[in-house]
C-alpha cells in the first residue's frame, strides 16, 4: 500500500472507530471544547501512527511534527467551524445529514491527499 492509503486508514480509525458520541456532539459547541480537542488529538495520533506504518515512509521527526500539526489544525478547522455548511449553501446542495457527512469526509481526504503528495515529492 502507498502512503495515501495508510493515511486514509488512519483517518477511518481516528474519525470513525475512535470517536464516541461525547466527542462527536461536543466538538460542535465551539472552537475550544474538551470533546473536540480530545477528538482532534486522538485523530492526529491515529493518522500519524498509520503514516509511520507506511513502508514508503522514510521521513524524519520534523516531518512527523509538521504533518501532525497540519492534520490537527485542518481537522480542527473542518470539524469545529461551519465550513461544511457554508460549502453546501454556496453550492446549493441538499442540507441533509448524508450530504454534510460526505462534504466533511471529502475535505478530510483532500487534506490527506495533499499531505501524501508533499511527503512523496519532498
Amino acid at each position: 500500500m502507498d502512503t495515501f492509503n495508510w493515511l486514509v486508514i488512519g483517518h477511518l480509525v481516528g474519525d470513525w472507530l475512535l470517536q464516541n458520541d461525547w466527542m462527536a456532539q461536543g466538538k460542535k459547541r465551539g472552537l475550544f471544547t474538551a470533546p473536540g480537542l480530545v477528538h482532534y488529538t486522538i485523530y492526529t495520533a491515529a493518522v500519524i501512527m498509520f503514516l509511520w506504518l507506511s513502508p514508503e515512509n522514510s521521513t524524519g521527526l520534523g516531518i512527523y511534527l509538521g504533518v501532525g500539526a497540519l492534520i490537527f489544525l485542518s481537522h480542527w478547522i473542518i470539524d469545529s467551524t461551519k465550513i461544511v455548511e457554508a460549502w453546501i449553501h454556496i453550492f446549493k446542495q441538499s442540507n441533509i445529514s448524508i450530504m454534510r457527512i460526505m462534504v466533511d469526509q471529502t475535505f478530510h481526504i483532500l487534506v490527506l491527499a495533499m499531505i501524501a503528495y508533499v511527503i512523496l515529492v519532498f
